[in-house]
């Protein structure tokens, strides 16, 4: 485990980022993910493997860029009335509309959300889609201390970005918008009326 400042993070190249295990705050807990690119799948499996993760329960994926995400799901006004609470701790489960993310899921959906959280905001704009979870064994509390993620999880993380920020510690929202009514997976707190 390489432990690394924001600043210093984003001085590497993408090349040296893509395929690792990069983990840092978001607004609502530490996360753990690896960029959605052509070498998505080996650090896809240290995440499964650290995690102890069903291999059929897909990763969440985290952006900056609304026109992005537009680009690759299905949506409807009522949908984007939705979106629009982004920003947050808000994660969203789409159609897909195209082959996009079909290295990350065999599902013909994706769960994806905008954090706002300056770390992990200026993370996503520099490399664009992340594949996402929380630090922890599956089923259990996340971890939300940087000596606890190096204590269990050192030798699955390539990069832990020490940059801390204030975390709500309350996972967030899920909501299913992919059949009308729409459902609430998970309850945080963004509430969304369905």
């Amino acid at each position: 485990m390489i432990k690394i400042s924001l600043v210093d993070f984003l001085k590497l190249s993408k090349d040296d980022i893509s395929g690792k295990v990069l983990c840092f705050t978001t607004d609502t807990v530490w996360g753990v993910g690896v960029v959605v690119d052509n070498n998505l799948s080996s650090g896809l499996n240290k995440i499964y493997q650290m995690k102890k993760r069903d291999l059929n329960k897909p990763l969440a994926v985290l952006t900056s860029n609304l026109e992005e995400i537009k680009k690759h799901v299905v949506y409807d006004q009522d949908i984007e009335d939705v979106m629009n609470k982004w920003p947050g701790a808000l994660t969203i489960i789409f159609k897909k509309k195209d082959d996009f993310f079909n290295e990350l899921t065999d599902f013909d959906t994706i769960a994806l959300r905008i954090p706002n959280n300056h770390v992990s905001l200026s993370i996503l704009d520099y490399l664009g889609f992340i594949a996402t979870t929380s630090v922890n064994l599956s089923n259990s509390e996340p971890l939300n201390n940087k000596e606890d993620i190096e204590k269990y999880f050192s030798e699955y993380i390539d990069y832990l970005i020490v940059d801390e920020t204030s975390l709500s510690k309350v996972s967030s929202t899920i909501v299913d918008v992919t059949n009308k009514p729409f459902k609430v997976i998970r309850s945080g707190d963004i509430k969304i009326n369905v």
